[in-house]
């Protein structure tokens, strides 16, 4: 097993129980079987790349924090592009105003 692989489940099970998901609730919400998501999470199968962008979007969190070796909290992260959409939109409007 590779050093992703095995980050990927660490940070899949990590991400799935902060949600306070079981395995059988995440299949359903991702349109697998649960036995999909074990498989996945016991490192006897590997996702497609359909199937995370699927997991990371029910888990709310972006489809490389599942395979970082130091994950960020999803909310670090949200907060992060919040900032700088705002920062944006504050540059976007001072040139607009002319200031």
């Amino acid at each position: 097993m590779t050093n992703y692989q095995q980050e990927f489940i660490s940070n899949l099970k990590k991400y799935r129980k902060e949600k306070k998901l079981t395995q059988a609730r995440l299949s359903e919400l991702c349109d697998v079987t649960t036995s999909t998501i074990g498989n996945i999470e016991c490192g006897i199968a590997k996702p497609s790349f359909d199937l995370i962008i699927d997991i990371a979007t029910v888990l709310d969190v972006h489809p490389a924090l599942l395979f970082s070796s130091n994950p960020i909290q999803g909310n670090v992260l949200k907060e992060i592009e919040q900032h700088e959409l705002l920062l944006e939109m504050y540059n976007k409007l001072q040139g607009y105003f002319g200031k």
